[in-house]
């Protein structure tokens, strides 16, 4: 399963020309897509792919394992529909959440469950956090990962209970020459003076930052809105905005492209919470107990330490 899931990987790499591009349509993160084909590199003995900021282009010896990937898959899957009753008792599972949480703790854990099920296939859906509880309400998704803030608890809803709920503090991005890049914490007046980087209006911290913006005298006027951590990563390198993310949501490719987190700490922007939510009464679902449980234990783990640019950077994580 493993071995086949790899194999999908360095297809999706190919057809996207971009590990980052993969990872997001085979919701993996981008760390897992980049094992996956160093492991493959190690297998075969050879690269598999130039990597460059533009992008990851195949060589030659690539190509002949993608030729035996298409086989290998095509005679996997023709085996699953040959086996009827097996086949039919596929569960079929529908996560709701947040791109930013999707591309990286979602996706790490979906990443896991898959690696050792069978019997399972999952949807992962995109919408802001009080959509994502309005999907899960209407039961229209099986399980929910999304954010809450202090005193705006969003789980007092029938029907709906909650599995996990974290703490994940407020950062902003910069570029590494930047001049905010050495301070230890920041304020909304600190970085309201830079262009900014942002989530789509509706996100209720950045209403809260943009109130504070306004209070003091400035226009709220963001330079880039975007919900996807990697992108936002990759358009402030080597720029004066700043960005603004959850902790938790903080992309692992910060030290490849040069930049660094700083946290923020501002008494105008409430704690954040990544909350996974599912319905009550719980099912009964084998499947839906292993996805639960993964997602909780990606979410209680020890958060990685957001580094400065350069330390312990691996050239073979590069991705476009």
């Amino acid at each position: 399963m493993t071995e086949l899931q790899s194999l999908r990987t360095l297809l999706a790499v190919i057809d996207f020309g971009s590990i980052h591009l993969a990872a997001k349509a085979l919701y993996v993160s981008h760390s897992t897509a980049s094992r996956q084909i160093r492991a493959l590199e190690e297998h075969y003995g050879t690269r598999l792919f130039e990597r460059s900021s533009a992008g990851a282009v195949p060589t030659q010896s690539c190509l002949a394992v993608a030729d035996f990937a298409r086989r290998m898959i095509a005679e996997s899957e023709l085996l699953i529909d040959s086996f009827d009753e097996a086949f039919a008792q596929v569960e079929h599972l529908r996560i709701v959440t947040s791109t930013a949480l999707g591309q990286t703790l979602v996706a790490d854990a979906v990443s896991e469950v898959l690696a050792t099920n069978d019997h399972l296939r999952i949807t992962v859906s995109y919408a802001a956090s009080l959509e994502a509880l309005k999907v899960l309400g209407n039961r229209r998704a099986d399980i929910c990962v999304n954010f809450s803030v202090t005193d705006r608890d969003l789980v007092d809803v029938p029907g709906v209970m909650t599995h996990a709920r974290l703490e994940s503090a407020n950062y902003a991005m910069v570029d590494s020459a930047h001049p905010l890049a050495g301070r230890d914490r920041l304020s909304i007046r600190d970085i309201a003076e830079y262009p900014l980087a942002t989530l789509p209006a509706g996100n209720t911290v950045r209403l809260q930052m943009e109130s504070a913006v306004r209070n003091l005298g400035q226009v709220f006027s963001p330079t880039l809105e975007c919900s996807c951590p990697v992108l936002m990563a990759r358009a402030v390198a080597g720029s004066s905005m700043v960005a603004m993310m959850s902790e938790r949501t903080i992309p692992d490719i910060l030290a490849e492209v040069g930049c660094r987190a700083v946290p923020i700490v501002d008494d105008n922007l409430d704690d954040r919470f990544i909350q996974v939510l599912g319905h009550s009464p719980r099912s009964a679902s084998e499947g839906l107990t292993t996805m639960l449980d993964a997602l909780v234990r990606h979410l209680t783990a020890p958060k990685q330490k957001v580094r400065p640019p350069g330390s312990d950077l691996d050239e073979e994580d590069a991705a476009g």
